[in-house]
């Protein structure tokens, strides 16, 4: 029962990957302790169980709290800065404001102020001070919200209740008086931990008569530390029971000078560690020492890449691994592959582990060496998804890198923390530029880029790029005037490099200037410039996003007619594959559709854009596609559809500081859909079904945002095609997509190659005009359910 032995995120709490154990007493403490304070923090040593009894305690709990249960992981952040932002990003809070810190707590104090829910901060001590600032602001503004740390450290913030968390009860058995009528000791929740994990190690074990005694002596020994014990457990692997206690009572013994005292806990772990490192093959050692490096989790590959040398050659990377797994010093984690992408084992170490890894390899002078390697490393990872970002990779590479953001992150920091890593680090916050913006973490994006600029004030190419993005953030967050000054600087250098694609940028960037203040003539300008300089350089990827900036300029100014035509050579332009441009392609499309009273190609084409937004969690874009789908219903006297659908609108657009991009005619229209939809529905059932809008999971609403309305016409596609368009094989590879089966499981059905199928899929999504799998999936259904036969026609 250590501290991390949980892993993959679902339902906004870690999954347990192995049998909860005992505690409880310490549950019901925790639960009793929720129920009567605001603040409450466990305390204890490193692996004595803190996070596992705080998410057990969160599971149970997550009835009492309908706004929901938000774990937040912050071993991996070392800035304290960060620390508001790491929230946001769990509670899909898209970020906005010049700089993290202060203006992102707002942010979230705003949002948490009537929502009752429960976060849980795990692993505080080394931001202890940044927690409890973020606690006491939290707490005393919004009285809904309950904060369960845990910590090696006491907060120190108001009203904390601290709970110290004691090891599993060990007494020693050799201390115990004879019981009469009782043959050997009596079973503890430590002996049990011990029995379920040398169980899953060693086959056949389990507590018996003659090993009882042995170990109770071996729980006792560790103090009842559970990550003592798990690790002792492991041994079982190579050693008999009795050896493994005789060589820890040995080594004990030295320790203490051969006294029968207990060590201190905090030493009693240390021992046990140094054993498991001592029985460690030198190069294993070498590589846990080396993946202390890694913030969070890590890939195979990175391992090999990073971590290999004289010691420890790249092709022996694997099997140290696979010891280190055997001895549970490094943890399996299972990566879930999502529409397409592939599923692989990712790997991480426990917090503890890690830290006493990163004191060998400071006491082997490899600290910069290795942080160096590891930095070059996700610099080559932020280069190819800078270069790729706006692909048919869009999505895997999207979330690839997302899940590296532990690492990134301290990448950065080491970066920051010398002038002559600076560069580095620049190149490297400009080349996830795009992972800023697709996933909403566009204050992150400009807090790198703001700390690191100052450190590269000399001109360069790299400073250029890095002011286009920052001028590019900084204009999204609001501060247009300080947005447009960075754009300007940009032009100048790239004036002095002659670099083209760069004014490209600029010229982007004056153009969304233009339309986030209103001055529709300044944006048409300058955009139609950008759309120019990137056709010239042959980027279309670029000139389709120019475009979509051009749209939004014709979304303010109302020019639904040229905003089509527009659209129609935008699309043209991206791959089929890539989701941020063409979503918001979709919904402008869609925006003006409905703008012309052009209401079925409308909803075909907003469904697209929802479609677009889920699979990349694009949460402006999914709102705007919700809130225009039901103006649309309202339009088209569908009310309850219209109140329903406002309702999620509204839920979503909570979290942004300004609904809607604070387009004033967006917000008319969202006014008058209200209106109408009250005006027929009455008041109090337009708050009911608007109150259930607001509730509705994210996939349930979007398919009630994707009904058609009483009548039930044989299922069109949303480009205008239909089921009889495609050939037999590519309807049978449609039907297969329903049964929800991938590329590959097709292939593998049809017995043809995973290329053929890709190939197949692109040509049914250009056929039917379709931009996601979920959409072939919806008509093979309805297809089916149209087709099949009435028990009249039996």
């Amino acid at each position: 029962m250590a501290d991390s032995a949980s892993t993959v995120l679902t339902g906004g709490l870690p999954v347990e990957l192995t049998r909860f154990v005992g505690r409880e007493a310490e549950i019901a403490e925790v639960s009793a302790a929720l129920g009567q304070e605001r603040l409450v923090t466990l305390m204890g040593v490193g692996g004595v169980g803190k996070t596992r009894i705080g998410l057990r305690v969160a599971r149970e709990e997550q009835p009492s709290f309908p706004a929901g249960v938000h774990f937040v992981e912050l071993s991996g952040l070392r800035d304290p800065e960060l620390l508001p932002n790491a929230v946001a990003a769990v509670v899909d809070l898209p970020e906005r404001s010049e700089a993290p810190g202060s203006s992102q707590l707002h942010a979230l104090i705003a949002y948490f102020a009537d929502k009752r829910l429960l976060i849980v901060l795990d692993t505080c001590e080394h931001l202890v001070d940044a927690a409890a600032r973020f606690a006491q602001a939290v707490l005393r503004s919004c009285p809904g919200v309950r904060i369960l740390a845990t910590s090696r450290r006491p907060l120190d913030a108001p009203g904390e209740r601290l709970l110290q968390i004691a090891p599993l009860a060990a007494p020693d058995p050799d201390a115990e008086p004879a019981r009469a009528g009782h043959p050997g000791t009596p079973t503890t929740d430590a002996m049990e931990l011990f029995a379920e994990r040398a169980a899953a190690v060693s086959r056949g074990f389990r507590l018996t008569d003659a090993n009882r005694t042995q170990v109770a002596r071996l729980c006792h020994r560790l103090d009842g530390i559970p990550l003592a014990i798990e690790l002792a457990a492991v041994r079982l692997r190579a050693l008999p029971l009795d050896q493994i206690l005789r060589r820890l009572d040995n080594r004990f013994r030295l320790l203490t000078g051969g006294s029968r005292a207990v060590l201190p806990r905090h030493q009693t772990l240390r021992t046990a560690t140094d054993w498991s490192h001592e029985l460690c093959s030198g190069p294993e050692q070498a590589l846990w020492r080396r993946l202390s490096v890694f913030a969070g989790e890590f890939e195979l590959t990175a391992a090999e890449e990073i971590c290999s040398g004289t010691d420890l050659p790249e092709d022996d990377v694997l099997d140290s691994l696979i010891g280190l797994v055997d001895k549970a010093i490094v943890l399996r984690v299972e990566a879930e592959g999502q529409d397409g992408d592939e599923a692989g084992a990712r790997y991480r170490m426990l917090d503890t582990l890690r830290e006493y890894g990163l004191e060998r390899l400071q006491e082997a002078a490899e600290q910069r060496t290795y942080a160096a390697r590891h930095r070059d490393h996700y610099l080559a990872l932020a280069r190819e998804f800078g270069a790729r970002w706006l692909t048919g990779e869009q999505v895997p590479r999207m979330r690839r890198t997302w899940r590296e953001r532990p690492s990134l992150r301290s990448a950065l920091e080491f970066c920051c923390a010398s002038a002559d890593e600076a560069p580095a680090g620049l190149e490297m916050a400009t080349a996830l530029w795009g992972l800023w913006l697709g996933m909403g973490r566009i204050v992150e994006g400009h807090y790198w880029l703001g700390r690191l600029l100052p450190l590269c004030p000399e001109p360069s190419r790299v400073r250029m790029r890095a002011l286009c993005a920052l001028g590019d953030l900084t204009l999204m967050t609001g501060h247009h005037r300080q947005g447009l000054d960075l754009s300007d600087e940009a032009a100048e250098l790239a004036e002095r490099y002659e670099d083209r694609l760069a004014l490209g940028y600029v010229a982007k960037n004056r153009g969304l200037y233009g339309t986030l203040t209103g001055d529709a003539e300044r944006a048409l300008a300058h955009v139609t410039e950008a759309r120019a300089l990137f056709a010239e350089q042959g980027e279309r990827a670029l000139e389709g996003w120019a475009s979509a900036t051009l749209c939004g300029a014709y979304t303010v100014t109302s020019q639904h007619e040229r905003k089509l035509a527009l659209h129609a050579e935008a699309i043209a332009l991206m791959d089929p594959g890539e989701r941020w441009v063409q979503g918001w392609l979709h919904w402008q499309k869609g925006c003006s559709l409905w703008g012309l009273d052009r209401f079925d190609e409308a909803k075909r084409t907003l469904r697209t854009a929802l479609d677009m937004g889920l699979e990349i969690n694009h949460t402006q874009v999914v709102a705007f596609s919700f809130d225009t789908l039901a103006w649309v219903a309202a339009a088209e006297g569908q009310y309850e559809r219209a109140a329903r659908g406002l309702g999620t609108a509204d839920n979503l657009w909570e979290k942004f500081h300004e609904p809607r991009l604070g387009i004033n005619s967006m917000h008319e229209a969202h006014r008058s859909a209200v209106a109408a939809a009250e005006s027929a529905l009455g008041a109090v059932r337009y708050r009911q079904l608007r109150d259930e809008g607001m509730a509705l999971p994210l996939p349930e609403a979007a398919a009630l945002a994707g009904e058609t309305g009483p009548a039930a016409p044989a299922p069109r596609a949303a480009g205008g095609g239909d089921w009889d368009t495609l050939t037999s094989r590519e309807q049978e590879i449609a039907l297969l997509v329903a049964e929800g089966l991938s590329n590959r499981q097709i292939a593998e059905r049809l017995v043809i190659s995973k290329r053929t199928v890709d190939s197949h899929l692109e040509h049914i999504m250009g056929k039917l005009g379709y931009g996601s799998r979920i959409q072939i999936a919806t008509l093979a259904v309805a297809r089916t359910a149209y087709e099949k036969p009435s028990g009249d026609a039996l």
